[in-house]
């Protein structure tokens, strides 16, 4: 997790709570293997590996590396592999860390964002849920959860539970804060990774090549 000071205007920035290490080492096993194919093997078979090598970096990164979330002074990012939601803060009412994160706006519409969830073992075990309401009551229904203040009494502990905690908490205060100042609740709207996109379109499209050669 990486995060800035929370102060206001200040942006949050949060890379993904599990498999990061799993991530990075396999970007790295694709290089390697995309290296040394280039460097001893010219044949047609090194570029179909080196090719498959670097679709297979392309996909870790983007399923893996890339995801964030981003909490701006007045927007929210949900970082996706390939997709990002913009949501205004002033619009957001509820959020929810399970498998992913869920957060609501105002029309009940609901947006994910897969950089920050519970582990398996936790949604298994059943973790418990239980809510309270941040600010007036009734006010948005907004909610964190009960556990989140207890989970980070041990100083040092940032397990990917704490960080799911956490995470819904700034969320929800930063977009109290944007209500507070009055930030124009805007529509929400999505972009896409056209750059990871266009990669993986162009790499996947030469592997295939290299088969009807």
């Amino acid at each position: 997790m990486s995060a800035t000071p929370a102060d206001r205007g200040a942006e949050r920035r949060f890379t993904p709570n599990t498999g990061t290490f799993s991530g990075w080492l396999g970007v790295g096993l694709a290089a390697v293997t995309f290296v040394a194919v280039v460097v001893d093997d010219h044949t047609l078979r090194g570029s179909r590996i080196a090719l498959a090598a670097l679709v297979f970096g392309l996909l870790v990164w983007c399923f893996m590396l890339r995801p964030r979330i981003i909490i701006g002074s007045a927007v929210l990012e949900l970082r996706n592999p390939f997709t990002s939601w913009h949501l205004p803060l002033a619009a957001v009412r509820r959020v929810a860390v399970r498998a992913v994160t869920r957060v609501w706006t105002d029309d009940e519409q609901f947006f994910d964002g897969v950089a920050v969830g519970r582990p398996v073992r936790s949604l298994v075990r059943g973790r418990p849920a239980q809510s309270r309401y941040v600010g007036p009551p009734g006010f948005g229904g907004t909610r964190m959860n009960d556990d989140a203040d207890a989970s980070r009494s041990h100083k040092g502990q940032l397990d990917a539970d704490t960080v799911a905690d956490f995470v819904g908490e700034q969320i929800l205060l930063h977009a109290d804060r944007a209500r507070e100042d009055e930030a124009p609740p805007g529509t929400p709207r999505r972009t896409w990774a056209w750059l990871e996109i266009g990669a993986l379109v162009v790499l996947v499209v030469a592997l295939v090549l290299t088969f009807l050669v």
